[in-house]
């Protein structure tokens, strides 16, 4: 057979319950009423949402006809999204629908080169007018008696900002905004692989317009943090988020070397913050005892620099952007692991020492404000897989 007819059905729920027994006084900057509450708690606010999305496709499999050697699919798709939140009278529903058409094409088979592309564009509901696509390609030649990969991928989306970017409401957050514009997002990614010295180069541009995103803010005081509250944003000015990444692994016989480092540059830091450099590095010994257990010993490290890092909103369940006049920054320190796996056959144990360099006097060890890393713990695992 040449033509596959297909119907896949998705379905998934999702219940989340934000729960409180007693709420220091001024700790929230608004207070709200919604009628759910579960005994004597201050703050009982439960978010429920499910989607079910049915897909109808005709695909037609690569090399079906010897002039035309590429994979082809048509596909339709029906979403419904059903979102509940607390309320003054009870609880709110919203029922959002969504249909949308697409097209792709693809060559995966072959060693030289491969490639796809999809599109999708929503015709009717909520979104429409909703555009994707998405495209990828890799061409791979020998070089020096090796193969060299060139890979590049982009996308261009045009969508409507997500269901509780436009809608939420609880006891102490809430808002409600339908006009919030369609975010456009386009990323083009280079990427150099070449096997014989393990070296990968990888380049990335991403360009966002009306970037929507969470932002927060509060009071520092004697007591901790006041009048804490959190809401959605969105930037009409184009931001632009610049990669470059060069991982590298070495190997002198049972000595091991693995890194990455990765460089970052966003035009707007109150925005969109991420650190300008980013390294983990992974050293190792590997060696065999008794020709039958396998060893790696070792530590790895990860560092990033000083950033005006997202902090966690509890009550959100999401990190937002941190939109106070002074803001905490994070990073400036490396966190080390110590670990030792052994490998048996079909089974696998280790130990570990994880954040062994806790305790040398350096405090701020946070990766998250506020949120401080676990000191050192030591761990062990096991995995066995049994098999016929």
């Amino acid at each position: 057979p040449v033509t596959s007819f297909i119907h896949t059905v998705e379905f998934n729920n999702y219940r989340r319950i934000y729960q409180a027994y007693d709420t220091p006084e001024n700790y929230y900057l608004d207070t709200y009423q919604v009628a759910e509450k579960f005994g004597n708690d201050s703050i009982y606010d439960k978010t429920q949402h499910w989607s079910l999305r049915n897909t109808f496709a005709i695909s037609l499999l690569e090399g079906f006809n010897k002039w035309v050697r590429m994979g082809a699919k048509v596909f339709a798709s029906h979403t419904l999204d059903h979102n509940t939140l607390p309320d003054s009278a009870g609880v709110r529903s919203w029922n959002e629908h969504s249909l949308t058409v697409g097209a792709q094409l693809s060559k995966t088979q072959g060693q030289t080169l491969h490639y796809n592309v999809t599109g999708e564009l929503a015709a009717l509901g909520y979104n429409v007018g909703e555009l994707k696509i998405d495209g990828g390609v890799d061409l791979n030649f020998p070089l020096f008696k090796d193969t060299m990969t060139l890979a590049a991928s982009g996308f261009y989306h045009h969508e409507k900002p997500s269901f509780y970017y436009r809608h939420y409401q609880s006891r102490h957050l809430w808002w409600d905004d339908d006009g919030l514009s369609m975010i456009d997002h386009f990323r083009v990614q280079g990427v150099l692989n070449y096997q014989k010295t393990r070296t990968r180069l990888r380049f990335a541009a991403d360009e966002i317009k009306n970037y929507t995103y969470f932002a927060t803010t509060y009071t520092t005081s004697d007591d901790g943090r006041l009048y804490n509250t959190a809401f959605s944003r969105q930037e009409s000015d184009p931001i632009t988020v610049l990669t470059a990444e060069v991982a590298q692994d070495f190997t002198l016989g049972p000595l091991n070397w693995e890194s990455v480092v990765t460089w970052q540059k966003s035009t707007s830091k109150s925005v969109l913050p991420v650190p300008a450099i980013n390294i983990y590095t992974n050293l190792y010994l590997r060696f065999m005892i008794a020709h039958v257990l396998h060893c790696d010993f070792g530590a790895d490290l990860r560092y990033f620099t000083k950033y005006t890092a997202p902090d966690y909103v509890p009550s959100l369940g999401q990190y937002a952007v941190q939109a106070n006049d002074n803001n905490v920054k994070v990073g400036g320190y490396p966190l080390a692991n110590v670990y030792l796996n052994f490998k048996l056959k079909k089974a696998r144990f280790f130990v570990m020492m994880s954040h062994v360099n806790a305790g040398s006097g350096n405090k701020d060890y946070f990766f998250t404000p506020h949120y401080p890393l676990n000191t050192r713990i030591f761990r062990f695992g096991i995995s066995w897989n049994f098999a016929n």
